[in-house]
Order: C-alpha cells, then structure tokens, then sequence
C-alpha cells in the first residue's frame, strides 16, 4: 500500500504570523505548486483525505475533483487565542512557557503538539487498516506527526522532520509495516 502524504501549497499570509486553524487561502503561485505535485503522483486509484481548510481542501480538488474526503483531525495545530498574531506581538514570556514544553503545553486557547498527534494519528491508522493507497493533503503539524509516529521519532525530536510547501512524503506500508520511502519530493 502506498501513502503519500502532501503538504498544502504556499498560503497567502504575510511571514512571522501565528496560524494554523485559520482558514487561510493559497497564494498566487498556487497553480505553478499544484501542478508540480500533480506530475509526482502516480496514474492510480487512490483514497484522499484532506483537512478542511481551504489551503488543504482546494489543492485535493486541483488533484483529485471532488473525490476525497474531508476530516478535521488533519487540520493544523489549533493555536487558540494566538492565532493571526505576529508571533513578535505573542510576547517572550508566553512563547518560551510553551516552547520549553510544547508536546504537553497548550497554547492558551488551542491545543498541545500531543493532541494535533493523538488526532492525526488516529485517522492514519484508519487509513492504513483500509490498506488502500491513499493521499493525505495537510499540514506541515500533521505531517510531521505522521512521521514521527512511522519513525519512532520522539515528538520534542520531530521538528527536525523538514516539511516543505507544497511537497509530499512517500510511504510504504506492508505486513503491518510502515515504512518512510521520501520526504519533501
């Protein structure tokens, strides 16, 4: 069974500012984005999943028409009262509270590293159980989470785990395995 799991494209939101739940839009290199994640896939039937946000929700449909399904536990991090913010305006103090513990630590408002893995976590191993080829269309926090789940890779570790716009992961799943067979292609 093979697993891609891709990130949206470039959304179109000014650097430095806290997002995740927000409902952002792409920006105009879109199109260019899209088109390149389409020439990576595969011509196979797949199942797709996508977050509801419309970043996630119209790169499926450029890819895929209106064949996927939506589930909101692929949505991105929830940061609560942070979110749209200037991550400078958040305050030192606040941030360093969260960042010295985010896997456990909720942002005031939102939700902790732990639960956006708990969530994404849950909807894989559904998708996995199908053991139909499958696209997930998300969020780098999702992704991430993913990947650390399929490398054992402790979640304080995990932001090593590069994940780029507008770029997929490939995984393999056989025997019960997951396997990680590319990252940021």
């Amino acid at each position: 069974m093979d697993i891609y799991l891709i990130r949206h494209t470039t959304p179109a939101i000014e650097r430095g500012t806290c997002y995740g739940f927000s409902d952002l839009d792409v920006a105009n290199t879109f199109i260019e984005e899209a088109t390149r994640i389409k020439q990576l896939l595969p011509g196979k039937p797949f199942a797709v999943y996508a977050s509801p946000l419309q970043r996630c929700s119209k790169l499926a449909r450029f890819l895929f028409d209106d064949h996927f399904t939506i589930d909101d536990r692929l949505k991105e991090l929830n940061f609560g009262d942070w979110e749209m913010q200037r991550w400078d305006d958040i305050g030192p103090d606040a941030l360093q509270a969260w960042m010295d513990n985010y896997v456990y630590v909720r942002v005031p408002g939102g939700e902790s590293y732990q639960d956006l893995y708990n969530r994404s976590v849950a909807i894989f191993t559904e998708i996995v159980a199908r053991g139909e080829d499958a696209v997930i269309v998300a969020h780098s926090g999702v992704i991430r989470s993913l990947l650390a789940y399929v490398t054992n890779t402790p979640l304080d570790k995990s932001f090593e785990l590069r994940v780029e716009y507008g770029r997929m992961a490939r995984l393999k799943a056989e025997n019960g395995q997951v396997t990680v067979s590319g990252v940021n292609e």
